[in-house]
């Protein structure tokens, strides 16, 4: 299969505008109800389990920063509550959620969440592709804690690309599969993700859903944790739970989940096959390992690629289920 032939599909797709009104732009920005994700515990400032003795953690903001031009515009998908960059410290960045600004706050306090970091918004995303509302380029976009959510993790990127300058950079802060709720899940596969956007699948399928739900665990009451921890694990959701999510999902109503499933170098190795196969044209930048439950990843058009060789990034993602 030739690069460009994939490519120009893949910008072929963008311009017919697929997603619709049920497209993953909706979904990836909403972390709300019973079901709370990693990025709703990030959000929130949950404190993982174990760990205990370990070194002091890196600033999580510089992790998600280092690599961005600061100085330019940015973009920040689905900040929620809690910000990376608020405007209020002098950021000039623009935020796109599913919610004008006063809803958010509504929905919030609903929630018994404190709304005092709620940023204005400035994009409203409710089912159009983000390069259908947003009539701007940036030179960074940060999303922490939104691609794993996504139906579709090739649109997601694409979408991403066709919104930054061309020197601009996308920021990823994702979950280790090893220390959150999708410890036992199998990570997602070159081939599934590729079919998944050969095929335009716009929500999640209830075979999805159940794979998340009947899998997930916590420790301690923890979604997260850290490495070392030896608290035992425990089911999140009954068998009821579980068929009553299919069910939502059979119906053709989004459940949010973790779609994708990942480790670090596990990630940096699909990406960059990604990139190869011409799905995406984004390529990685900059890399920092896990810190606590989650790792960092920028990607770029003009970004180097990992500085390993694929057999040792397949080395490297194979050792990591032993590690963890």
């Amino acid at each position: 299969m030739a690069n460009t032939s994939v490519r120009g599909r893949a910008r072929q797709r963008l311009r017919r505008s697929r997603f619709g009104r049920t497209g993953w732009a909706r979904w990836v920005i909403r972390q709300t109800g019973p079901r709370r994700s990693a990025a709703a515990a990030v959000k929130a400032g949950a404190v993982t389990a174990g760990g205990a003795g370990a070194p002091p953690a890196p600033n999580r903001i510089d992790l998600i920063t280092a690599s961005l031009e600061l100085a330019g515009l940015g973009l920040e998908i689905g900040p929620s509550h809690n910000p990376i960059l608020p405007k209020r410290d002098g950021y000039n960045v623009r935020v796109v959620d599913h919610l004008e600004t006063s809803r958010l706050i509504a929905k919030y306090q609903q929630l018994g969440v404190d709304t005092a970091k709620v940023e204005d918004v400035d994009y409203v995303v409710e089912g159009e592709r983000l390069s259908d509302v947003i009539d701007a380029s940036f030179d960074y976009i940060v999303a922490s804690h939104v691609m794993e959510h996504t139906p579709c993790l090739i649109s997601f990127l694409q979408d991403c690309s066709s919104l930054l300058e061309p020197g601009g950079s996308l920021s990823l802060a994702l979950p280790d599969k090893r220390y959150c709720f999708d410890h036992f899940r199998e990570r997602s596969s070159l081939g599934r993700v590729i079919d998944t956007y050969e095929r335009e699948v716009l929500i999640h399928s209830p075979g999805s859903v159940a794979d998340f739900a009947m899998n997930a665990v916590n420790r301690d009451q923890q979604i997260t944790w850290s490495r070392g921890c030896d608290v035992p694990f425990s089911r999140i959701h009954d068998l009821d739970g579980v068929r009553a999510m299919m069910a939502v999902a059979g119906a053709g109503t989004y459940v949010d989940i973790h779609n994708w499933v990942l480790t670090p170098y596990h990630t940096r190795l699909l990406l960059d096959d990604l990139y190869h196969l011409g799905y995406i044209d984004l390529r990685e930048r900059s890399f920092h390992d896990t810190v606590g439950f989650e790792f960092f990843l920028t990607l770029s058009k003009a970004g180097p690629g990992p500085d390993l060789s694929r057999a040792e990034l397949s080395e490297r993602a194979y050792a990591e289920l032993a590690a963890g």
